[in-house]
């Protein structure tokens, strides 16, 4: 579906959904610092300098792990296996985030709480790398609320593709007509739409970026404003 046209926005009232499903990164919780710190250790490990990548790459955001590893690769010509480069920097990435002071984005313990309350199944849909998604809502003491992480490596295509929302539904067992989205990025809302999701886009005040959200069906300072 183009971009220029977006699925039909739908009803937001919560007895509408039966599954409302989250980005992670900027959306659960800002990692920004943590990304950039582990692709700034990666270049330096291959002798490189992340400040040589071009500047939409380091202000982008949605893009796969994978995908992002793949234009590095290209980019500086590294010579060691798009899965060594992968590797190391998850490595990287979870050492960083292991020591890091780390905080969900306000308002999302109480949505979370709320979405349960109203008898919401909970799942996360991300670009990321399941594993440290994991690790990371383990300390946050939110793993058990979510019933499912589907990640990049489950898709052949990223966002703004609405393969992951997709297949993410199927997983789950509801039509995406049931579903309502939680996302802050322009390719996330997109994916969403294009899924034929309801979605609410939560702008992040952090972001280096300014996403164009126009294609969500409401977008929110905070998930404190409504969903």
């Amino acid at each position: 579906m183009p971009a220029e046209t977006p699925a039909p926005r739908g009803d937001s009232s919560t007895g509408k959904f039966a599954a409302a499903i989250w980005d992670f990164d900027e959306t659960i919780i800002d990692l920004e610092p943590q990304h950039t710190g582990a692709y700034e250790a990666l270049c330096r490990e291959y002798g490189s300098d992340y400040a040589d990548m071009p500047e939409e790459f380091r202000t982008g955001s949605g893009r796969r792990i994978i995908d992002d590893i793949r234009e590095m690769r290209a980019h500086f010509g590294w010579a060691a296996s798009e899965e060594a480069v992968f590797a190391k920097r998850q490595q990287l990435f979870d050492e960083i985030c292991r020591t890091a002071k780390l905080e969900p984005m306000h308002g999302i313990r109480e949505a979370i709480a709320q979405l349960r309350a109203a008898d919401m199944t909970l799942a996360i849909t991300s670009s990321a790398v399941a594993s440290s998604i994991d690790a990371i809502l383990q300390r946050l003491d939110l793993r058990e609320a979510f019933s499912l992480i589907v990640d990049g490596s489950e898709v052949v295509h990223g966002k703004p593709d609405p393969e992951a929302y997709l297949v993410t539904a199927t997983k789950l067992g509801v039509p995406p007509a049931k579903c309502i989205v939680f996302e802050d990025s322009e390719v996330g809302v997109l994916a969403a739409k294009r899924a034929g999701m309801y979605c609410v886009a939560v702008r992040n005040p952090r972001a280096q970026t300014r996403q164009d959200l126009s294609a969500a069906d409401v977008v929110v300072e905070n998930v404190t404003n409504g969903r």
